[in-house]
């Protein structure tokens, strides 16, 4: 036992205590005719004998109990014990029955395997002795056959060599016998070979008709057929072209018209809106100037030398010297305020990380609406807000993006900006750049490499955007003495100023672009604000240009930039007002007038361009069948007469094939008998020695085919035997293969009826346990019932006596009143609240050996653990609560 589970059994032993041996001090009133052994009966003697009455009797039932419980479950063991050797029994005997079982019938098996072996070896022996009777009587008839051969061609040699003169030939008579067969064999062959020319000859004359007419069929063919005049139809398909081409750019024209009409239209209602809402919310966020700052910017237009566009120390110090001071100003007085609005604005970046063109035109009109009041305070012409210049400053950021531009690192891309001026035809697009530390979400993230804030840019709102821009607008403008203020003399249009140059800053679009996982400064997902201008035509500065004879690009009216819809002006919300919300209303009007003409010259445009394809499309389909129709024609002639041709030369060769083949068969075979018969003259003998030796060469023969066929009919006969022999095992291993399955199935049989039988006995077993089991647990269940009525009656006497000779304590009594029980004051102390606080004695010792304190429990609040983990939480909790929120770090 631990000493937690000690400390549980105490508590129950203290307040076993407490249920039976608390009371209250209280005086007890006695009748006066009550005797004085009456009086020495005090009400705690009462109980403490009616307590100890009912242990006894508790303690006999449980006594009787338990002796009932161990005699039944002696006696189910009893059964059990025999059930189980009773069972192990019969297993033992049914083990026995199955090993005799599988012994019977492998022997059965084994006795039908020999008696089948002997009636196999004995047919085996039958044929056997059969085969060799029949294979003697072969060999004798052979043996006679070959002896009456020898016999004759021995009569027959000597009937040759009795008349050997007829059969002497001389050399000269085999000379002229070779002679004139080779002349008569040549001469057979000279005609086969004029035959075989005269042929072949004829062969290929057919062939050069055959050919020369199926030509002359072929060219007949392809003159009837009609072909397409494709001068003429050209000129129709490129008419037709010519027209789509027309009716395509000036659909291209209207439809391009139409989208500028519409973005200046979404444009104007976005500021309508913007205005409406700013006039609601009443929040501004116009730049503060401080006194003199105006009048710095125009002391530096009023003295700024020809061309230049900076202002440094060297060049402008007084200038110079107050901006420096005026800034830090600035930058003090000015901060950004909530836009309330704005914030229910989601703002998301292009796949690329630009913005959408819609949320730049926000951009753009917000930027605008900052820096003219500036602008037109120094006495500089307003920004402007064009499609073109929108156009524009989404272009810079999707090339910024293409060349992957580090712009934090390595300044301007010049030559992205150089190929944007190139496709809108104008001299240059300028610009200003401000890194973003406000716009995305900034995190600092230490001990991730050479990367401290990683900026994000997703759940963004057009807040975060306006933020980002005045953000931007403060540091070009003030943050900008040591770039030579060349930032701030771009935005706030002072460089055209006594300026014989070309410079930017008419119209204006801000847009903003990221590089994902750029670096730079210890930063990753570096991005920024572009402030991009161009020229606009109509502008004071321009116009002087033009008319002191500059060339000046961007007032080509053929230049992209002043194509109609390109120069469609976007509305600049402001501080607002009723005028100018009128004043945009009035622009909506006119722009949505100028849609619905638009609408109306686009549908005519397109349907002009529907026809004018339909058209194309017709003659293009009537020239394409015309000339699919021909070709397909002229395709079958050239397929028809080449399949011809190749059928023609086919026929020609297969029939010069087989005369060659002919030929040189019969040349073959009149050499082969030539040479048959020179071959015969030639074996023809000269002397009668010579015709001893054939004739003795062809008995020789006689007796060498009687032999090869005494060897043929032995090989036969012992092929015979050995199929005898093997047909004899095939036999036997297949009858055995059999018995063996008939024997596995009767042994699985009895394997599964012995199996049975003893999971018969085994449930048997279990079936029985389970019951006695049950009857155990039944009887158990029955005596705890019993015990505990008991206890609840006996329990319900006690409560009765104590109420009836314990009085009431007085509701006057105090919780300091405490009862000492049994003389013990370290049992239980017990007061009027109700509540009890039971101490606990103190043991000497655990089983274990240590000594534990005592401890204190109070009711309803669980045991000592749970007590600590409660405090220990709270002692958590005011340890690190104070430090539970964070402050962000700002970039």
């Amino acid at each position: 036992m631990n000493r937690k589970n000690t400390i549980l059994k105490s508590t129950l032993l203290a307040t076993s205590v407490v249920t039976i041996s608390a009371v209250t001090n209280v005086t007890v009133h006695a009748d006066d005719m009550a005797s004085k052994t009456q009086s020495q009966n005090t009400p705690e003697k009462q109980i403490a004998k009616k307590q100890d009455n009912n242990n006894q009797q508790l303690s006999a039932l449980k006594q009787q109990q338990s002796n009932s419980e161990n005699e039944v479950a002696k006696q189910n063991a009893d059964k059990l014990t025999e059930l189980q050797e009773n069972n192990a029994e019969k297993i033992k005997i049914l083990d026995q029955q199955l090993q005799n079982q599988k012994q019977v019938t492998q022997q059965t098996a084994n006795d039908q395997l020999a008696a089948k072996t002997n009636t196999v070896r004995q047919s085996e022996q039958s044929q056997a002795v059969a085969e060799n009777n029949a294979y003697q009587s072969q060999v004798d008839a052979q043996t006679k056959a070959n002896d009456q051969a020898v016999a004759n061609q021995q009569q027959a040699n000597a009937q040759e060599l009795a008349n050997a003169a007829k059969h002497i030939v001389t050399p000269e008579q085999k000379q002229s016998q070779i002679d004139s067969a080779t002349k008569n064999t040549q001469q057979a062959l000279n005609q086969a070979k004029s035959d075989h020319d005269a042929i072949v000859n004829k062969l290929n004359d057919q062939l050069t008709n055959d050919l020369k007419q199926s030509a002359q069929q072929e060219q007949a063919a392809k003159n009837d057929l009609k072909q397409p005049s494709q001068a003429d139809k050209q000129k129709q398909l490129d008419d037709a072209q010519n027209a789509v081409n027309n009716a395509q750019g000036k659909a291209n024209d209207a439809q391009n018209a139409l989208t500028n009409a519409k973005n200046t239209l979404s444009a104007n209602q976005s500021a309508l809106t913007q205005a409406q809402d700013g006039q609601k919310e009443h929040v501004t966020n116009a730049i503060k100037l401080p006194a003199g700052y105006i009048d710095a910017w125009k002391e530096y237009v009023n003295t700024k030398e020809k061309n230049d566009y900076l202002v440094t120390e060297s060049t402008y110090p007084d200038v110079f010297k107050k901006l420096e001071t005026l800034d830090k100003e600035a930058l003090k007085n000015n901060v950004y305020h909530t836009n309330s609005a704005a914030e229910k604005v989601p703002v998301t970046l292009n796949a690329n990380g630009t913005l959408s063109r819609d949320d730049i035109i926000k951009a753009t009109q917000f930027a605008v609406s900052l820096l003219n009041p500036i602008r037109e305070a120094i006495g500089v012409t307003p920004y402007k807000i064009t499609n073109a210049s929108i156009d524009v400053a989404q272009d810079v950021a999707n090339e910024y993006r293409k060349d992957n531009w580090n712009t934090w690192d390595h300044a301007h891309d010049n030559d992205a900006l150089d190929r944007v001026a190139n496709k809108w035809n104008i001299d240059l697009v300028g610009e200003s750049w401000a890194g973003d530390g406000s716009f995305g979400q900034v995190k600092w993230t230490p001990n991730n490499g050479d990367t401290k804030f990683i900026h994000n840019y997703n759940n963004l709102t057009l807040n975060d955007l306006y933020k980002g821009v005045y953000s931007s607008i403060l540091s070009l403008l003030f943050h900008d003495a040591d770039q030579g203020y060349g930032h701030a003399t771009d935005l706030l249009g002072v460089r055209a100023a006594n300026s014989d140059l070309t410079v930017a800053g008419d119209n204006l679009g801000v847009s903003f672009e990221y590089g994902k996982g750029m670096k730079a400064w210890g930063q990753t997902n570096v991005g920024g604000f572009h402030f991009n201008s161009i020229s606009d035509a109509s502008s004071k500065n321009i116009q002087r240009l033009v008319k002191e004879g500059y060339v000046v690009d961007a007032a080509d009216p053929n230049a992209k930039v002043n194509q109609p819809g390109y120069r469609d002006e976007i509305a600049i919300p402001g501080n607002t007002s009723q005028k100018q919300i009128a004043d945009l209303q009035a622009k909506i009007n006119q722009a949505q007038n100028q849609i619905d003409q638009l609408t109306k010259t686009a549908n005519a445009a397109n349907q002009t361009l529907t026809a004018a394809k339909a058209k194309l499309a017709d003659l293009q389909k009537s020239t394409t069948d015309a000339k699919n129709s021909y070709q397909q024609q002229l395709a079958a002639i050239n397929t028809k007469y080449s399949d011809q041709t190749t059928k023609l030369k086919a026929d020609h060769d297969a029939k010069i094939k087989a005369e060659n083949d002919a030929y040189q068969a019969k040349v073959s075979q009149l050499n082969n008998d030539l040479q048959t018969k020179i071959n015969a003259i030639k074996a023809q003998p000269e002397n009668t020695d010579q015709l001893k030796t054939q004739l003795d060469q062809k008995l020789a023969q006689v007796k060498q085919d009687g032999q090869h066929k005494l060897d043929q009919l032995k090989q036969a006969h012992e092929a015979r035997l050995q199929k005898i022999q093997q047909d004899a095992e095939d036999t036997l291993a297949a009858y055995k293969a059999n018995l063996d399955k008939n024997a596995q199935i009767k042994i699985a049989k009895a394997q599964a009826d012995h199996d049975a039988s003893v999971k018969a006995l085994n449930d048997n077993y279990t079936q029985l346990k389970n019951q006695l089991d049950a009857q155990q647990a039944k009887l158990v269940s029955d005596d705890q019932a019993q015990y505990n009525a008991l206890a609840t009656k006996l329990d319900g006497e006690l409560a009765a006596l104590k109420n009836q000779v314990l009085p009431k304590t007085s509701d006057h009594q105090t919780a300091q009143n405490k009862q000492v029980v049994a003389g013990n004051t370290d049992t239980v102390a017990l007061d009027t609240t109700g509540k009890t606080t039971v101490v606990l004695p103190r043991v000497t010792s655990d089983i274990n050996g240590e000594k534990p304190e005592s401890v204190k429990f109070l009711p309803q609040t669980g045991n000592e653990e749970n007590s600590f983990a409660i405090i220990a939480l709270g002692a958590f909790t005011a340890m690190f609560g104070m430090n539970l929120a964070s402050r962000k770090r700002k970039f």
